[in-house]
């Protein structure tokens, strides 16, 4: 009986991990080549704010784009 009671619950809450990455949008993983200037002023800006490149980018292009 426990056993069952156990598999009943661990199955509930992978259903909901389940629902809940489906809610969210999906990533999309892209590749550019930026000039080594521009590479290394966003590298710099972004320790600045302690974030990696590519958060500090992706902040910059929401900012730009109005989301």
């Amino acid at each position: 009986m426990a056993f069952e009671d156990k598999m009943n619950k661990l199955q509930s809450s992978m259903n909901t991990q389940i629902e809940a990455n489906e809610n969210q949008a999906p990533r999309l993983s892209k590749s550019y080549t930026l000039k080594q200037d521009v590479a290394n002023e966003l590298a710099s800006r972004a320790k600045e704010q302690e974030l990696t490149a590519s958060r500090y980018l992706e902040k910059l292009l929401k900012k730009e784009f109005d989301m």
